[in-house]
């Protein structure tokens, strides 16, 4: 069968030179050619140290840009720079990405991406120590003001509020962070082997069950290692010292609940433990949870999850995927807020799932992240990553700690008297619908018109939106019932 025969079933992979420099030659002949008409800034690894994916929406963009049939795209990728052309079944891709990558006579395969080079931002001065919103000071990295979620914009809102002239407002917001663990970073307060916003000793492992006093640590296994860390970061992080100008997560302080239940960012092998952890962050006091993980099979028992963190109140945020193009689980069923993702410019990220199913979007490319590092317990990584962070992963900490800020705008206690009478499930619902509303538009063709959700995300728009009375919003359909489009009515 042709690549053109397999389109629904496989996923392209190129074997490239070995060159790193040859690789990134590659790379800039995908990522800069006209018609691709968005954001590519790295490739997934494959099965191999030389093999690389082609993400569907990237390969989709091109053919359809340049009108080429199997044997044109195969030739096309010939010419710039692979040296074999293959389909990658999606079984095999599954199995790839649960084991997430290879160990072979020692070294890890698949592990690194092809990544463009990005110039390295001039250092800047250390702010000083700061713990309220007047004092994130930057220069701000992209995806956090105006050319990104408008993060700035609503912290300035914030800041102008006397109710919150002497406390950090969403201090008290717990996060429940179903990932890979964590490991310490002084981008999260760690020091001495404790920190001032990560709750280690209360989030729990699912992975192996491990229940000593360091928690759900990330053991840096191959595959994902490290992933816990960079989203709990770009959740929040705060580093005003950081190397290349301070750091600030969208929410910097929200306090994160580490839930590990994985080394990979596909689970298909274990959404029970998604489930569970789902469970155990509503019932320990989490008010938001962040899923940058996903499944492309479906699961009745993690929709029951999805509808259980619903009816109690609680906001699930779920990442749309990448790569494989479809939008995976939990963020295919409703009664979450899933996330599609652009790049600088609102360009949609060619690399990122679309689709109905997309809620809206948030930055998932060129993102400036925290470099996670496998350090012995209580000594704390203090490195960063330029502009190499990419994944509707990325989006999802932006619309979780979004959540984080605006629940703490309008008071979680007062959110819960008010909704109370006609049920906690409309914090969720009011939350969804007014962050779809408030959003911006993208800088998508026409074509693609309600592939990317709504927009993008918008803080500031969102913060500023005005609360329906209870009992004027309709109920979402069950996580596992008939697609819902989100409409608040």
């Amino acid at each position: 069968m042709s690549i053109e025969d397999l389109s629904l079933t496989h996923i392209t992979t190129v074997q490239l030179p070995a060159s790193r420099a040859a690789q990134r030659q590659f790379l800039a002949g995908l990522s800069t050619n006209p018609v691709l008409g968005g954001s590519l800034s790295a490739l997934q690894p494959g099965p191999a140290a030389d093999v690389f994916v082609i993400p569907h929406g990237v390969e989709q963009a091109i053919r359809a840009g340049l009108g080429l049939n199997a044997q044109g795209w195969e030739a096309w990728l010939r010419q710039h720079g692979a040296l074999t052309v293959n389909a990658l079944q999606r079984d095999a891709y599954v199995a790839l990405m649960t084991r997430g990558a290879t160990l072979q006579a020692g070294a890890v395969l698949g592990a690194a991406k092809v990544t463009l080079p990005n110039g390295q931002p001039q250092h800047q001065d250390a702010a000083a120590a700061a713990v309220l919103p007047k004092d994130f000071v930057g220069p701000h990295d992209w995806h956090l003001d105006e050319r990104g979620v408008n993060a700035v914009r609503a912290w300035a809102l914030f800041a102008a509020e006397p109710r919150f002239d002497n406390q950090l407002p969403w201090a008290d917001i717990r996060i429940g962070h179903i990932d890979t663990g964590y490991t310490e970073h002084v981008a999260l307060g760690w020091n001495a082997g404790t920190s001032v916003t990560v709750r280690h000793t209360e989030g729990r492992d699912f992975w192996d069950g491990a229940h000593d006093q360091d928690g759900p640590r990330d053991p840096f296994l191959p595959g994902f290692p490290g992933h816990g860390t960079r989203i709990s970061a770009a959740m929040s992080g705060f580093w005003p010292a950081a190397p290349g100008g301070p750091f600030y997560g969208v929410a910097p302080g929200a306090q994160v609940l580490p839930l590990r239940v994985t080394d990979s960012v596909i689970v298909d092998h274990v959404q029970h433990h998604v489930r569970d952890a789902i469970r155990h962050a509503v019932d320990h006091g989490c008010q938001v949870i962040n899923i940058s993980l996903g499944a492309l099979r479906r699961s009745s028992s993690l929709a029951a999850a999805l509808d259980h963190a619903w009816m109690k109140g609680c906001i699930v945020v779920c990442a749309a995927g990448q790569v494989w193009g479809e939008v995976i689980y939990p963020g295919r069923f409703n009664r979450c807020v899933t996330m599609g993702g652009v790049g600088p410019g609102l360009t949609p990220w060619r690399s990122g799932a679309k689709g109905p199913y997309v809620d809206l979007c948030g930055p998932a490319d060129s993102i400036r992240r925290v470099l996670a590092e496998s350090l012995p317990p209580k000594q704390a990584a203090n490195q960063m990553a330029q502009e190499t962070g990419d994944g509707t992963s990325y989006a999802t900490a932006a619309c979780s700690a979004a959540a984080a800020l605006w629940l703490s705008w309008h008071g979680v206690q007062d959110l819960r008297a008010r909704y109370a009478p006609h049920g906690l499930w409309q914090i969720p619902k009011i939350f969804k619908a007014l962050a779809m509303q408030t959003a911006r538009p993208g800088k998508w063709p026409a074509s693609e018109a309600g592939q990317y959700g709504t927009g993008v995300l918008d803080i500031e728009a969102l913060l500023k939106a005005p609360l329906p009375a209870s009992g004027t919003v309709r109920q979402e359909n069950e996580a596992n019932g008939q697609f819902d489009n989100g409409s608040m009515t």
